[in-house]
């Protein structure tokens, strides 16, 4: 299979793309309150955390994904049918992010549009730009991550500037002490969205500076928990914990009721723009890792005659994973995230890192 390169900077710009894409979405579950931006900032700390044991078993098999690491360390009869399982997440994290914007759009600015018809034309945007390549999809996020930063920030300097905010919702800090924060870290905001930098085993042999990798995923982290933070800070300042829990796309909200004078108002726009540019880089993401981890499983030439099979199971599998959003959301955080993602995520990187390192420290 041939590859392709990518730059140090191209992956940060990914990875950052990849971590606000639907985070920024939502006004998550609020179990820390008004200290829920400090709860984002924790689990960054663990984001740190996992992106080194990703980042290391990288190094111990400088040459190989996730999906060809797991057999080398656990055997091929454990470890085939666990690089399989991992498929199936990607691809079911990708159905997933395909609903979560299909569900954005249709409540926003198109609905009057069958929402089959928008999740479609955005599956066929993205299987387009992977068609020429992950070398495509980190040029496009080159590109394109200073607009959406910049268009985040724009967004809250509107928010801040037009009197809608009331810092008031922010006090007081550990009202409740650290408990709380506990609970919203763990497994929740560990695993969504910094877990999920998992997939992003997929992409290190595309670096073309294998020495940086470690140093560009804690970079990406630390950056996206920090954006994070203050996009939260932002959100509980306009409508406190109890509102901000209850709304569904509080960054869209809250953008829409800016008004500067006369001059400055229906925004929406802008805050559609922000969200589906990073949902667009995290369900192309979770699809390459889908078709590549496919292809190398199978041991095939090529994934790219894998696109158009996938997708389309994909985007079948989005509108058969819950018959509407209230339970679409409900399913991923009271299942998929606790008891799909927190160990696939967490629980076997960690042990496949050990066993990684008693095997080397015994060969050595």
């Amino acid at each position: 299979m041939a590859q392709e390169k990518i730059s140090r900077w191209q992956l940060i710009s990914i990875i950052i793309l990849f971590e606000i894409g639907t985070t920024v979405l939502f006004g998550l579950r609020m179990q820390a309150k008004q200290d829920e931006w400090l709860a984002i900032l924790t689990a960054m700390l663990g984001g740190l955390g996992l992106m080194w044991v990703y980042t290391k078993l990288c190094e111990y098999y400088p040459d190989r994904t996730l999906i060809q690491i797991i057999p080398e360390i656990v055997g091929k009869w454990l470890g085939y049918p666990l690089s399989l399982i991992y498929i199936f997440i990607f691809a079911y994290e990708s159905s997933r992010v395909l609903r979560d914007f299909g569900e954005l759009i249709v409540q926003t600015i198109l609905t009057e549009t069958p929402i089959l018809v928008i999740m479609s034309g955005l599956m066929l945007g993205i299987v387009y730009c992977l068609r020429g390549g992950v070398e495509a999809l980190a040029r496009l996020g080159e590109i394109l991550f200073p607009v959406a930063f910049l268009a985040l920030v724009l967004g809250w300097i509107l928010i801040f500037t037009s009197q809608i905010h009331h810092f008031e919702y922010i006090e007081p800090v550990f009202a409740q002490g650290i408990r709380p924060l506990w609970n919203a870290v763990f497994p929740f905001l560990l695993v969504f969205p910094f877990g999920q930098t998992l997939l992003f085993m997929m992409f290190t042999i595309n670096s073309n500076d294998r020495s940086s990798i470690k140093k560009a995923g804690m970079i990406a982290i630390l950056a996206s928990g920090i954006i994070l933070s203050l996009n939260m800070l932002g959100l509980i300042a306009v409508f406190g914990t109890e509102l901000l829990k209850e709304t569904e796309f509080p960054l869209y909200t809250a953008i829409g009721m800016v008004s500067l004078g006369d001059f400055i108002m229906n925004l929406d726009a802008l805050a559609i723009l922000m969200m589906v540019l990073g949902g667009f880089f995290k369900l192309g993401a979770f699809l390459y890792g889908t078709v590549l981890g496919t292809a190398q499983l199978f041991k095939l030439e090529s994934y790219h005659s894998l696109l158009i099979p996938w997708s389309t199971i994909i985007l079948a599998m989005s509108l058969i994973i819950a018959s509407t959003y209230t339970q679409h959301i409900d399913i991923g955080w009271r299942i998929s995230i606790p008891y799909l993602f927190f160990p696939f995520y967490v629980v076997v990187p960690v042990l496949l890192l050990i066993i990684a390192a008693v095997r080397k420290a015994g060969r050595g």
